[in-house]
C-alpha cells in the first residue's frame, strides 16, 4: 500500500496530465488549425516518402513559411508503427493517432 501511494505522489500528475492528452487523441482525433500543417507534413513524409513532388506543401505552401524539422522528427519516431499499420492494412487513422500524441 506504501508503494501505490509513493508511486502516486512521484508520477501522480504526469498520469493524469498523460491519461487527458490521450482522452484528446482519441475523442477528437482530427487536428486543429494550428496542428494541420504538421500532420499534413508526417503523412507526406511517411507515406510520399522520397517523391517530393506529390507533397502537399508544394501545392498549398501557406503564408507563413515553416520549418519541416518537428514533423521530420515524429515521423522518424513514428515510421515503425505505421510501417507495421500498413504491413496490416490498417487504416490510416492510427496513423495520425500516433502524429496527433508526437504533436502534442
Amino acid at each position: 500500500m506504501a508503494l501505490n501511494s509513493k508511486l502516486m505522489q512521484l508520477y501522480g500528475y504526469d498520469l493524469l496530465l498523460g491519461s487527458i492528452a490521450a482522452f484528446y487523441v482519441f475523442m477528437a482525433p482530427y487536428t486543429k488549425v494550428e496542428e494541420s500543417f504538421n500532420v499534413q507534413v508526417m503523412h507526406d513524409i511517411l507515406y510520399h516518402r522520397h517523391h517530393l513532388e506529390k507533397y502537399d506543401h508544394l501545392e498549398f505552401p501557406g503564408v507563413v513559411p515553416r520549418t519541416f524539422i518537428g514533423a521530420l522528427l515524429v515521423s522518424t519516431l513514428a515510421s515503425p508503427f505505421v510501417l507495421v499499420a500498413s504491413l496490416l492494412q490498417m487504416p490510416k487513422i492510427y496513423s495520425l493517432y500516433v502524429g496527433v500524441v508526437g504533436v502534442q
